[in-house]
């Protein structure tokens, strides 16, 4: 909808006193992704992540026996495709040229805004969409899948064996579970839980889990381990299919991902013909994820 004098006829005098209007100033550095995705850029229209696994353990071998042949095999690929987002507004030349408030019309800032809040929804739909099987990653399987390959064959989970919501048993177990995880060989790796990934409404939760001194249930006589862990918590605004589902994130490297292949860009120009001036911003990026390992989801 192209902006006339009729849609802002409010600001063609200076009579207001109070704009009220949403914040568009600082909106980049405050996005939720920049806190649980790695932000990389793109070199090309697409990239290839490749995984690789092996050669798995030593044996033990006599003296003066052959050395067996360890083996190297490769595993899923993962392919990460630019996308294109863009928005522009169109402004009537009288509507710029009567306009007594900057604020009304400020194309930049409020295209920039849309942009970014468009990238955060745009990353948070990796976890909301998180057990989808129709938004697969290059083994085939969604982000936390019970059954995840292995280039050597098998599969492995990155679900919660039990689903828990928030507690101080359900931490223990994720930790422990992550610590148990396979390598990309097969065999056990390990992984240590880094930060907790909930939606907004589980805040106070994971403040009164993660801050406490001690355990409410013992009368405050057992030491609470879980603070001892150091975890950070992420509240996803935009997290917003479940009020009960969770996830951590690990220290395994290639996690969940945010590629740009072009920055936001603003442009501008009129159309003569009309009068009309258009202010436009567009961006490439590309989001996803590449090692499996670095989300333990709860599906609660």
């Amino acid at each position: 909808m192209t902006v006339f004098t009729g849609v802002i006829y409010k600001a063609l005098k200076a009579t207001l006193d109070t704009i009220v209007d949403d914040k568009t100033d600082g909106y980049e550095s405050n996005l939720d992704f920049k806190q649980w995705c790695d932000e990389k850029s793109m070199s090309d229209n697409y990239e290839d992540d490749q995984e690789y696994g092996g050669p798995g353990l030593a044996a033990e071998v006599p003296e003066g026996e052959e050395i067996p042949v360890g083996t190297i095999r490769e595993g899923a690929p993962t392919r990460y495709q630019s996308r294109k987002f863009a928005l522009r507004l169109v402004v009537s030349e009288e509507a710029l040229e009567d306009n007594k408030y900057d604020r009304v019309i400020n194309a930049a800032k409020r295209l920039k805004r849309a942009l970014y809040k468009t990238a955060d929804i745009d990353a948070t739909t990796m976890l909301v969409r998180a057990t989808d099987p129709n938004v697969t990653g290059g083994d085939g399987q969604p982000l936390a899948s019970n059954a995840h390959t292995l280039p050597h064959g098998g599969t492995f989970s990155n679900l919660m064996a039990v689903p828990m919501t928030p507690s101080r048993a359900a931490v223990i177990q994720l930790v422990s579970q992550a610590k148990k995880l396979p390598g990309h060989d097969g065999i056990t790796e390990g992984y240590e839980i880094k930060k907790i990934l909930c939606p907004t409404e589980q805040w106070a939760v994971w403040d009164g889990l993660l801050q406490s001194d001690k355990v409410p249930e013992s009368n405050a006589n057992e030491i609470n381990v879980v603070k001892k862990l150091g975890l950070s918590v992420v509240t996803l605004k935009f997290w917003d299919n479940t009020t009960t589902n969770w996830a951590a994130l690990t220290d395994a490297e290639n996690g969940p991902n945010f590629r740009w292949r072009r920055k936001a860009r603003n442009r501008s120009w009129v159309e003569n013909s009309q009068e009309l001036m258009s202010y436009a911003i567009s961006a490439r990026w590309s989001r996803g994820w590449t090692e499996t390992r670095s989300v333990m989801f709860v599906n609660a």
